[in-house]
């Protein structure tokens, strides 16, 4: 090798050398494009689990959104009415308030649903903007301003009744199947909602009590109502009238106005589908509280209830007096104190100057008594052994 080829192999490398790296990297080649291509498909495979992970979680999660019956910020807008109607009381007190307001939204909502009840996007717009429309007149009220956090009426709708205008959508949609349903009840309305808290109740329970642990709202559960005992006097257009005191035998020598005016509860009550009723009945309820309204010129009193049951109607035994007088006579020494309510039918009944008197067994012998506008009386073992001797009855 000359100097000019040493200086070349200087300058280039060993030519050899050069050659031998030619023919790996030419041998390499495959080997090195078949790793390229496995670790390609791997990666895309790879991206494509973290794709779909993430896309599984935001799915999960706008599952759970989408499902959960309760929202905390739908809440915090009904806590704030509650301010607004009533203040000065404690925390717990709006809290309950608020969840009762949103539960019932929400049970109208699902109970409707069941029903079949659809809507429209038209029909969605027309609530949000009622409901703007009731915002802004609302935000004219200057007591209001603490109300809307700084926020415009349709800012407000938008963050925090969006979620709720399906839920109002329905429950008008519900209100006028039950106008329909029960065109001459006033409180058509009341009626809905309570047979949208039996459905609730009955498939949404468990998630009701989660929501209320998870926010800490505690449910002061109170007795509500009173039991009712009478007679069904008439059925008309899916609303019945109850006369309570009434057995029966009463309706068959006794008119309407009569039975009213003498029985102190002469109620309109609805005839709900679960419970349903024909004249004459002899029934028990819950009643949930009673009203009045004037329909030209004539007051209809009207009440809701729960938990109907029907009595034998020979559970209360009608007793014939032969010594009316000397029962009179007998009862008039004895004071008359306040009625209480006695969930139970009486046993026994009599006239007594045309006044209905009703008799409850008591323990140890005793007798209870009850007279319309009269109150309640009650005897002991004694004296209702006499009682007993007068009126002819042999039972101990």
């Amino acid at each position: 090798m000359n100097d000019i080829q040493k200086e070349l192999v200087n300058v280039a490398g060993d030519v050899t050398v050069s050659k031998e790296r030619v023919k790996k990297h030419v041998l390499q080649q495959p080997t090195n494009r078949k790793k390229s291509v496995r670790f390609t498909l791997l990666t895309v495979v790879l991206t494509l689990c973290v794709v779909g992970f993430i896309m599984m979680q935001l799915l999960t999660n706008e599952t759970k959104q989408t499902t959960a019956l309760f929202h905390e910020r739908q809440l915090e807008h009904f806590e704030r009415i509650s301010h607004m109607i009533r203040s000065g009381q404690e925390q717990a007190y709006y809290k309950e308030e608020a969840y009762f307001s949103y539960e019932k939204l929400v049970a109208s909502y699902y109970f409707a649903k069941s029903l079949g009840v659809t809507y429209s996007k038209e029909e969605l717009e027309a609530e949000r903007k009622k409901q703007v429309e009731q915002l802004e007149m609302l935000q004219q009220s200057p007591e209001s301003k603490a109300f809307f956090l700084g926020l415009e009426p349709k800012q407000y709708v938008k963050t925090y009744l969006e979620p709720l205008l399906p839920m109002y959508t329905a429950r008008t949609k519900l209100y006028a199947i039950y106008q329909e349903k029960y065109p001459t009840f006033y409180a058509y309305q009341e009626v809905a909602n309570i047979d949208a808290k039996r459905y609730f109740q009955a498939h949404f329970a468990e998630q009701a009590r989660t929501f209320q642990k998870e926010h800490n709202i505690e449910i002061r559960t109170s007795a509500h109502g009173s039991s009712m005992v009478g007679t069904v006097a008439k059925v008309e257009s899916n609303v019945f009238l109850f006369i309570e005191g009434v057995i029966p035998e009463d309706l068959n020598h006794m008119t309407e106005g009569q039975l009213a005016e003498k029985y102190e509860q002469a109620d309109w009550y609805p005839v709900l589908d679960e419970f349903p009723v024909k004249q004459g009945d002899y029934i028990t309820f819950t009643s949930m509280g009673t009203g009045s309204i004037e329909e030209n010129g004539v007051i209809r009193k009207y009440g809701l209830l729960t938990k109907l049951e029907k009595l034998e109607p020979t559970i209360t035994k009608v007793l014939e007096l032969e010594n009316e007088q000397e029962v009179a006579q007998f009862l008039q020494d004895v004071p008359w104190q306040p009625a209480n309510k006695i969930a139970r039918p009486p046993e026994y009944s009599f006239q007594v100057d045309g006044v209905r008197i009703e008799m409850w067994k008591g323990y140890g012998g005793s007798l209870y008594l009850q007279k319309v506008g009269s109150g309640e009386i009650q005897l002991n073992a004694k004296r209702a052994m006499q009682l007993k001797a007068l009126i002819g009855l042999q039972e101990s």
